[in-house]
């Protein structure tokens, strides 16, 4: 009986002390968010320290040479010291290479020498660092790390086998317990590899299903934004088609074109997260003017903030100079990402502030800094930290009471950090929240945009835009989409020729190439497309092929489609849903001159 209360006592022991280096270890080696470098390090720190010190204790018990014990206290202080600094200042990569070739390249080889040569059960150990260098390397670092390797472990066994009088011999009773630490060793060394790499999968796996639900609820979410003013505008249109007082017919097609406006921001919004997520989203580089940009911004926003009665406070620092290289129109989405968000989530007579300043300034580069406050319902810290994620929303119910497709941070976020800049949020449940941005801009070396916009504002004075005796033509193969273009030009006195395809196109240009002033050119048309057709017309021998100027007029909007319009020989681009502004602007900029 007292055997068994003996056995059941030290069962508990041994359980209490696993559970107690468990639980030590658990941080280290199987935490969630732990890195797949640091898991490495920390398994081969553990490993080596425990090998260590089980074999200094046995060359105390021996009483082996004052050398091999001194050597084995030192490695035992490296590698706790590399232990703890490398997950101190998250240098694991950097600490495993150290450990590899500081224990593996440079102590190995002395003791291999003071340890038994052939004896020893060193050689195990050095296998394992073959196997993280394979793990932590590739290409040309892995094969000149393997080469070093081999090389050390060459030369220690050339030196015991023809110099066998540097080996120090180790006794039997050493060799007997070198080679249970070795199994041990070993055998710990390849579970905690199996769990490891087990609480890997399990991670990984975990992480993929959250995102597949993630992505699933964005899709299911997406619909309902798409659908719901898809449902507007073909309701609406009916209304408006079977309406006989001409004031319910207008109002209709003013909430066509309010539902229209909706549908095309929820459609940039995915097609900005699909740059993204593709790695595709670049930022232009040019020069514009920030206070026109933010006025425009603000007068844009501002009539949201009327329509529900909100107080709109703006504070603009005079210290930012008037002119910055950059993408404008990118920082004023942001701005207007947030401004929406404050207003959607701010209750009537509630307050938003919007607040930018300087910084800043080194080397002509100024850094910002914009915020945005409201007074509206706020936001916990669980859903803070969900807030810039990718197909997230801070709270999924938010979507269904004020609507919104919960991509505007996460692209906010990725726009702010190509400018150098991070975003972040501070907020109190029921009491407002507070978004704060920053981002790099360089001075304008060289501000003729000023210019640009003193031309482009005489232009827009002008009572009416008027190109009389001006002939264009049109490529454009959808019916409706060419009825859109005639309507959006009538009443600018041009002559306008239509061609359904690419081929048609070519064919017209070429029966009297000195008729047409411009070419608005759609890009996917069947049989010949818009690029293959732009081509043959500029390698047509005449004049005017080379002198036409000719804009690319497609819904292929990402930035690689604008440059292949240009390799095409195209001078421009307009994308779809077309906006007569941006039209009479391209009809100014080429048959204004003329």
């Amino acid at each position: 009986m007292q055997d068994l209360r003996a056995g059941k006592g030290c069962v508990h022991i041994m359980k209490r002390l696993y559970d107690k280096i468990y639980n030590n270890l658990y941080p280290y080696l199987f935490a969630v968010n732990l890195p797949f470098d640091a898991r490495v390090l920390n398994m081969l720190c553990v490993t080596g320290f425990v090998a260590t010190l089980l074999s200094l204790v046995g060359h105390l018990v021996e009483g082996s040479a004052w050398q091999i014990w001194a050597l084995k206290v030192f490695m035992l202080g490296a590698i706790f010291l590399l232990f703890f600094s490398a997950n101190k200042f998250n240098l694991f990569k950097q600490g495993a290479w150290v450990a590899i070739i500081a224990f593996s390249d440079i102590i190995f080889p002395l003791v291999f020498i003071w340890n038994g040569g052939f004896k020893s059960g060193i050689s195990a150990y050095f296998v394992v660092t073959i196997v993280i260098i394979v793990l932590l390397s590739k290409g040309l670092i892995r094969t000149l790390m393997l080469v070093v390797h081999f090389a050390v472990l060459g030369a220690c066994y050339y030196i015991s086998w023809y110099y066998p009088g540097f080996i120090i011999e180790l006794s039997d009773s050493q060799q007997f317990l070198d080679s249970i630490i070795t199994f041990l060793i070993a055998g710990s060394l390849i579970g905690l590899v199996i769990v490891v790499m087990q609480r890997m999968f399990l991670i990984e796996q975990e992480r993929a299903e959250k995102a597949s639900r993630a992505k699933g609820d964005f899709l299911a979410q997406m619909s309902h934004e798409m659908r719901t003013p898809m449902n507007a505008i073909i309701g609406m249109s009916a209304i408006a088609k079977n309406a006989d007082d001409l004031q319910k017919t207008r109002e209709s097609i003013m909430k066509i074109e309010t539902a229209s406006k909706h549908l095309l921001g929820v459609i940039n919004d995915i097609l900005d997260m699909s740059k993204i997520e593709a790695g595709k989203l670049d930022l232009d580089d040019s020069d514009f003017d920030f206070y026109a940009m933010i006025e425009q911004t603000m007068q844009v926003n501002n009539f949201r903030v009327e329509e529900k009665g909100q107080r709109f406070i703006i504070r603009v620092d005079n210290d930012i100079p008037r002119f910055l290289k950059g993408d404008g129109q990118r920082l004023s989405q942001v701005i207007t990402n947030l401004l929406s968000n404050a207003v959607k989530f701010t209750p009537k007579s509630g307050t938003i502030t919007f607040v930018i300043k300087k910084l800043g300034e080194a080397e002509g580069v100024c850094t910002l800094e914009g915020s945005v406050s409201d007074t509206g319902i706020g936001i916990t810290e669980e859903q803070k930290r969900r807030l810039f994620n990718s197909f997230e929303q801070a709270d999924n119910t938010t979507s269904r009471k004020y609507g919104g497709t919960g991509l505007g941070l996460a692209i906010s976020k990725r726009i702010i950090e190509l400018m150098g800049g991070e975003i972040w949020a501070t907020s109190t449940p029921g009491e407002g929240s507070k978004f704060t941005f920053t981002a790099k801009l360089p001075r304008s070396l060289a501000p003729d945009v000023e210019k640009e916009r003193a031309i482009a504002e005489a232009m827009d004075s002008l009572s009416d835009d008027r190109f009389d005796g001006r002939t264009i033509l049109i490529a454009e193969d959808v019916e409706i989409n060419r009825e859109v273009v005639l309507s959006l030009l009538e009443g600018t006195g041009l002559e306008i020729d239509c061609a359904e395809d690419g081929q048609r196109a070519i064919d017209m240009f070429a029966r009297d190439p000195s008729r047409y002033d411009l070419i608005f050119m759609d890009i996917q048309m069947p049989g010949v497309d818009g690029y293959e057709a732009t081509r043959e017309i500029r390698a047509m021998a005449v004049p005017a092929a080379y002198e036409v100027p000719i804009v690319a007029m497609t819904a292929n909007v990402f930035k690689e489609d604008i440059e292949r319009s240009k390799e095409a020989g195209m001078n421009g681009h307009i994308g779809k849903p077309l906006n007569r502004a941006e039209i009479m602007r391209i009809l100014r900029k080429y048959l204004g001159e003329q």
